[in-house]
């Protein structure tokens, strides 16, 4: 059998497991929602820190709780006029591409509330670092509120946008080959941002700090933090990559070659949708700084809002049909992956609580990003082996750079 035939193979069961399974979870994530730190100026330009050292002045139970900051929120609608969006099975396509995007920000106003639309910004600790949060297959730009609400609390300016393929309500139906197109998309948003912190008048002037830009994302969104941050689709503004339950295993080695931008690599051991192997293939394959985070009997659901189990896996053709195997080898073909390395998820008991899960989301992503983006030494405590193993929960792996 040729190597090509057993790659093909090995997608076509990949994806009649995991993709199938992901759509479902955007339903019922759609259905659960219907019912139911530091003020400085962040780091220069080239202070890149490098691997945290034991420093532990910053108490974890602070960055797992809410910040100090009221949580303003606006919805905008942005248009790339410069990039199409593709024809999707009975949909045209466009000339442009249109981003509904949801920006989570410091804001004047009550602490306690989750978030207060359209508050002033609260400009004391301006400008703040920009993180772009990106959303998981048939989801959309308030899928993990319980993390993006919880970064503008500790001083960050959030973006996160319904990308116009690969959200719920993409017209023709989400497509996962869009994600190819997305890193453009986080780089137009970037500069959108950034033109917004500088124009006077602008409820957000001198929002930004331009120096400091990290990304973040889930599933899909995990993948798309990683094709932009990596590889020949980065933006060279990010200085600090959060990918979460990415399939990991549909990038090629090479991608990560020639950067060293930091990265911390998340996902749960019991993740029945993308398999942990491929979870950590962006850890195996990226350059130091780097770390891998397992929550232990944790899925893939719980790193989105609401309580839910992983489900059983679907039927390909409920969930689209030849098009997932279509869009699987496009991604693999643009990023040189070898399709023979991504496996099947196993069956397990899921035995992380929803709210654990995402209370240790919330302290090693900002514990991270305050590391990397605010220049917090305090911070890098956390980001230890020393820390991690007061965590019953936690398996931290770091790559150590090279002596030479």
């Amino acid at each position: 059998m040729s190597k090509t035939t057993t790659a093909w193979r090995q997608l076509l069961l990949l994806l009649r497991v995991a993709l199938p399974t992901i759509a479902a979870f955007a339903l019922a994530a759609a259905l659960a929602v219907a019912c139911g730190g530091g003020k400085g100026e962040g780091p220069s330009a080239t202070a890149v820190p490098t691997l945290a050292t034991a420093v532990p002045t910053v108490d974890p139970q602070h960055l797992t709780e809410r910040g100090p900051f009221a949580v303003g929120v606006s919805t905008l609608t942005l248009v790339d006029e410069s990039r199409p969006t593709d024809a999707n099975r009975t949909y045209a396509g466009a000339n442009s591409r249109t981003l509904v995007t949801e920006v989570w920000y410091p804001a004047e106003g009550d602490t306690q509330r989750p978030e207060l639309r359209d508050a002033p910004l609260d400009r004391s600790g301006a400008p703040y670092p920009l993180i772009v949060f990106s959303h998981g297959i048939m989801e959309n730009r308030r899928q993990s509120t319980f993390y993006t609400q919880h970064l503008a609390s500790h001083g960050y300016v959030v973006i996160s946008p319904d990308y116009p393929l690969s959200n719920s309500a993409a017209p023709g139906g989400p497509r996962t080959g869009d994600v190819l197109n997305q890193p453009g998309d986080v780089s137009f948003l970037i500069d959108s941002f950034l033109r917004f912190s500088a124009e006077p008048g602008n409820p957000l002037q001198g929002a930004v700090h331009a120096a400091a830009i990290g990304l973040t994302g889930h599933s899909l969104g995990g993948l798309t933090t990683i094709l932009a941050t990596f590889g020949p689709l980065a933006d060279p503004r990010v200085k600090a990559a959060l990918p979460i339950s990415a399939p990991a295993c549909l990038v090629g080695s090479q991608t990560y070659k020639d950067s060293h931008t930091p990265v911390l690599v998340m996902g749960g051991s019991d993740d029945q949708i993308v398999p942990f192997q491929s979870i950590r293939q962006a850890y195996d394959a990226a350059n130091p700084p780097k770390y891998l985070l397992t929550l232990l009997g944790g899925n893939h659901l719980r790193f989105a809002d609401g309580n839910m189990a992983d489900f059983a896996p679907g039927t390909l053709e409920s969930t689209g049909g030849a098009t997932f195997q279509e869009d699987g080898l496009r991604i693999a073909q643009a990023t040189g992956a070898d399709l023979t390395t991504c496996t099947l998820a196993e069956a397990s008991p899921q035995g992380l609580a929803a709210k654990r899960q995402q209370e240790l989301t919330r302290l090693f992503a900002t514990a991270f990003f305050d590391y990397y983006l605010k220049g917090d030494e305090g911070a890098s405590y956390v980001l230890t082996s020393e820390f991690a193993q007061t965590i019953p929960e936690v398996k931290l792996e770091i790559g150590q750079p090279s002596s030479q």
